[in-house]
């Protein structure tokens, strides 16, 4: 059974491997999905919405714009604090829409899904779409082994293969906290911003996709130049993308993939289920569900809870998969003492 067509963005069998009864388009190099759903559920679960995406956008930017004029009209602290918390967790949704647009989800057209996902999504947010690409691939098609995008993306592993020591766990409460906190207080997020700015050209860029990068990057500062906007770009841009974006993508990746229990294919991952809070500043987009992701790249945000309820409903998801409750769920379990400290990726 050939389930190609509804999974453009990676193949992680390789070239040569043929459609077998066994084989699947999800799969690992080095395991198999053990829940297969039949072609028509897959096919069903991986339809996009392009009207789901175009709000999903626009909301965020809305939420976005709105925080900014609520802010410059208070003219307080008391405001502009909670904005840049506000902001920052937006800016972290706006990259787990700009995922989707790397696995091809966001339109059915991939010249269209491109364009928009770098023009909306990522390009403000100092990355693009095949860049993220070129890593999340990789991440897709080795997880958990050597290969694995992650490694070269957020420095889990040294030179030798090894984990390093910030992705040792578990870890003590005082050792995470530090870790989130050292990494929100401004340096990684400047790296970061340095780092995709000039990232973003590489990696599957076309040229005349560059050319329009180099475009769009200059009209965004004369257009801070001329309406003397730079402060404002600082306040409600760049701190908020230092500080509690960095924060919440650090939780993000120690929740998905550090100290999760066994040793299968269940345990690969590790998935999030969130509250209404946890969803709106931590885990957007139902970015937490992320076994069913991993198993199933090809279904769109917006239809991994129902995909979630549908494999919940099979004895062996829901008795091996590694599910945790909340968000706070998640960090006990990667401090409170496990049996081996966990490889991240």
């Amino acid at each position: 059974m050939n389930h190609s067509t509804v999974q453009p963005a990676f193949r992680v069998t390789t070239e040569n491997q043929p459609a077998t009864e066994t084989s699947h388009p999800h799969d690992l190099v080095s395991s198999k999905i053990p829940e297969r759903l039949t072609k028509q559920e897959l096919q069903a679960f991986s339809r996009i919405s392009p009207f789901q995406a175009a709000f999903g956008i626009t909301v965020e930017w809305a939420g976005i714009l709105t925080a900014i004029l609520l802010a410059e009209w208070a003219a307080t602290l008391w405001v502009t604090l909670p904005a840049i918390v506000w902001i920052g967790s937006r800016q972290h949704a706006l990259l787990v829409i700009a995922h989707d647009a790397a696995h091809f989800r966001l339109l059915p057209n991939r010249t269209w899904n491109d364009w928009v996902g770098n023009v909306l999504l990522a390009w403000p947010m100092f990355i693009s779409v095949q860049g993220f690409r070129h890593f999340h691939g990789a991440h897709h098609k080795y997880l958990a082994a050597e290969g694995d995008g992650n490694r070269e993306l957020w420095g889990t592993h040294d030179k030798t293969g090894n984990v390093t020591k910030e992705w040792l766990y578990p870890k003590s409460t005082g050792a995470l906290v530090g870790k989130i906190l050292w990494r929100a207080a401004g340096f990684t997020g400047l790296f970061w911003m340095l780092r995709g700015i000039v990232g973003g050209f590489q990696f599957g860029m076309s040229p005349a996709a560059k050319a329009a990068r180099l475009v769009w990057l200059g009209i965004a500062v004369w257009l801070f130049t001329i309406t003397e906007t730079w402060l404002g770009f600082v306040v409600y841009w760049a701190i908020p993308y230092c500080t509690w974006h960095i924060a919440v993508q650090y939780i993000r990746l120690i929740c998905e993939h550090s100290n999760v229990p066994g040793r299968n294919e269940y345990s690969l991952t590790r998935t999030t289920q969130t509250t209404w809070f946890e969803r709106l500043f931590f885990l957007p987009h139902h970015v937490g569900l992320h076994l069913e992701h991993h198993w199933y790249p090809s279904v769109p945000y917006y239809r991994l809870p129902q995909l979630h309820r549908h494999l919940m409903q099979r004895d062996s998801y829901a008795q091996n998969a590694s599910i945790s409750p909340s968000l706070w769920t998640s960090l006990r379990d990667v401090t409170r003492g496990a049996d081996m400290p966990r490889d991240p990726t």
